[in-house]
């Protein structure tokens, strides 16, 4: 498990919102990210850790806490940002692999689709071992960058990037992988290894990601997809992108397919990973990857509150939603992603700390009064 949660966080995704943390500097964007990667990767950790305790799916566990019916909404949204990070990927990985083999855009962006889509087929019909092999190999390859980055060439870096926000999108990698994290987790082998594979293999994969792309941008100037076009290293680069970019989306496509059961019935897994494969591809093309920073914060927004009534819901103990719709857990997770929202645009401390702590607070002091009156 270590491997597969290694290898879920080397992207090229992971690289490039690294290196938007560049115009911090040196130590400033160094703390933000190791920062909000203890932050965010503690939760994921946690959050597999409760699917395994319960051999429940991620989504499975929501049902718990929200209800047959609040489960459903939360499906959806899972679906969606999942079928979207397939679609980052194959848009981000064609324009660097389209870069390096002198291929359009499209035709790029194709073959990367395809790639997801065989990877995941095969992953989820014969082998998982040779995933755990490419994983090593690019941990290898990804730390052979490093040493080829000039780290004498300090050029003036372009935009800007506030301490509170870099350590929120060092946040929001591993936390966009809380709604997944248990269809993997249910059915480890013990607790402590639960959870140190998830959360070290997550760590350590995550952060070497993300300081790689933080020194190519803090060194060059350029985003890691331009320093891998214009590097003399193009075939271990172009290995590393292919790679990188099935051993992850494969995830994303194969969790869009779980999370589908909450939502409609159906037996054949394999047309579902094909139709989500294709659906990414498609949507690939239309995509504003520009907005790629909103991208990553709108899942927080979302997955925060959620999970903070998921987790609350543990923690008391509580065993399971009798009704279909819990209402008061729907109604305060909507309005901790109005929160969220609120402290990204207000740029003051952490949106994922704020939000915990406000959510956590209403939710327990409201359900004790409901509870309460109920019993008066």
């Amino acid at each position: 498990m270590f491997l597969l949660w290694a290898g879920a966080a080397i992207s090229i995704s992971e690289i490039y919102t690294g290196g938007l943390t560049a115009p911090l500097g040196l130590a400033k964007g160094l703390a933000a990210i190791l920062i909000g990667h203890l932050i965010g990767t503690l939760l994921l950790a946690f959050g597999g850790y409760i699917s395994f305790q319960s051999g429940k799916t991620a989504m499975e566990k929501v049902r718990d806490s929200l209800g047959p019916v609040g489960v459903k909404v939360i499906a959806f949204l899972n679906v969606l940002q999942l079928i979207g990070w397939g679609t980052v990927m194959i848009i981000q990985a064609g324009r660097a692999f389209g870069g390096i083999a002198n291929l359009s855009l499209p035709v790029s962006m194709i073959i990367m689709g395809f790639a997801v889509l065989i990877w995941a087929f095969f992953f989820n019909n014969y082998s998982k071992a040779l995933n755990d092999i490419f994983v090593l190999i690019l941990l290898v390859l990804s730390v052979m960058i490093f040493f080829r980055i000039d780290m004498q060439s300090l050029p003036p870096i372009t935009g800007q990037m506030n301490f509170a926000t870099a350590v929120e999108l060092s946040i929001a990698m591993p936390i966009s992988w809380l709604p997944l994290i248990g269809d993997y987790t249910k059915n480890g082998q013990s607790k402590r290894g639960v959870v140190l594979s998830s959360f070290i293999g997550y760590f350590i994969g995550s952060m070497l990601m993300y300081l790689l792309g933080f020194l190519i941008t803090l060194h060059t100037g350029m985003d890691v997809i331009e320093y891998i076009v214009q590097s003399n290293m193009k075939f271990i680069a172009g290995f590393i992108i292919i790679i990188a970019t099935v051993t992850t989306a494969f995830m994303d496509i194969y969790s869009a397919v779980i999370s589908s059961k909450q939502l409609f019935p159906f037996k054949n897994e394999n047309l579902m990973i094909v139709l989500y494969s294709l659906i990414s591809l498609m949507i690939a093309f239309v995509f504003p990857i520009e907005n790629f920073e909103s991208f990553l914060l709108m899942i927080g927004s979302v997955f925060i509150p959620v999970y903070t009534i998921v987790f609350i819901e543990y923690l008391t103990h509580y065993k399971g939603q009798s009704s279909k719709l819990n209402t008061l857990g729907i109604l305060i997770a909507a309005f901790g992603t109005f929160l969220y929202q609120y402290f990204v645009n207000v740029e003051w401390g952490s949106p994922t700390i704020m939000v915990f702590i406000l959510v956590a607070v209403i939710y327990l002091t409201l359900k004790k009064v409901i509870i309460h009156d109920a019993l008066s």
